[in-house]
C-alpha cells in the first residue's frame, strides 16, 4: 500500500488549477463516504511513480491530510491530450 502527502486546495478558477500544475502539483478530489467532497492537490512526482505501477486503478492507496490517513481508490485520470 502507497502513503501520498496531500494537501487540501482552495482554488476555485481554471487558472488557478493551471497555476498549481505549473508549480508541479496534480489537482483530485476526494468524495463519497461520510464526509463532504475536499478538494486536493498531490505531488506529479509521487503520482507519476503509482500510475506506471500495475493496477493503478484498483489499488488502495492512503492519503496523508493534514495528519490523518484516509484510504482512496483512484477512479478516473485525466491526460493532457497532447502532452500526458
Amino acid at each position: 500500500m502507497s502513503i501520498i502527502q496531500a494537501t487540501i486546495r482552495e482554488t476555485k478558477t481554471k487558472g488557478q488549477v493551471k497555476a498549481l500544475r505549473i508549480q508541479g502539483d496534480v489537482p483530485g478530489i476526494i468524495y463519497g463516504g461520510e464526509a463532504s467532497n475536499e478538494k486536493v492537490s498531490l505531488s506529479s512526482k509521487e503520482v507519476k511513480k503509482l500510475i506506471n505501477e500495475e493496477n493503478f486503478l484498483s489499488n488502495v492507496i492512503t492519503l496523508s491530510l493534514d495528519g490523518k490517513e484516509q484510504k482512496v481508490l483512484p477512479r478516473n485520470i485525466s491526460f493532457d491530450t497532447v502532452t500526458d
